[in-house]
């Protein structure tokens, strides 16, 4: 049965201001009788709310998904990866992504961490914790009937 493992995220600095690049890898597993078959690959970031976390009062119950990698070079993108299984045994892959900091911004506003002087708080943006998601299922099997046209219905 396919599989996918070793799920890792990485988030690093972009060249473009206030963007990041946000690089997911893995493995996916597939055995000989997955072989000829379509399959797709789903990535998405979440934002994750901890027990404890200093959320905004608007912060919506649960985790918040932030961002879908879309794949094409044209429009429109599909929110996944198509692809035939070639080879039985484990296939590594990594997909990156620029994402503005906006979009990675779980827990927007600031927050007071301490005060400098008498009238002088001090505030940091409230942190973060982002997590990828990836999903490996079979390709669904679809096929569209023929066109009817009609008058007046």
């Amino acid at each position: 049965m396919a599989s996918v493992s070793n799920i890792f995220l990485l988030i690093s600095n972009n060249s473009t201001a206030n963007t990041r690049n946000v690089t997911v890898s893995g493995t996916m597993n597939f055995d000989m009788g997955e072989v000829g078959k379509s399959y797709r690959l789903e990535i998405k970031i979440f934002g994750e709310d901890r027990p404890g976390d200093n959320v905004p009062s608007n912060d919506p119950f649960g985790d918040d998904e932030l961002y879908t990698f879309l794949w094409g070079r044209f429009l429109p993108q599909i929110p996944y990866k198509r692809f035939t299984v070639t080879t039985a045994g484990p296939q590594t892959f990594t997909e990156t992504r620029a994402i503005s900091d906006d979009k990675l911004d779980e827990d927007s506003g600031k927050v007071q961490v301490g005060i400098a002087d008498i009238n002088t708080p001090i505030f940091m943006p409230r942190a973060d914790e982002v997590y990828a998601k990836v999903v490996l299922s079979a390709t669904p099997s679809t096929a569209r009937s023929n066109t009817v046209r009609t008058v007046g219905v």
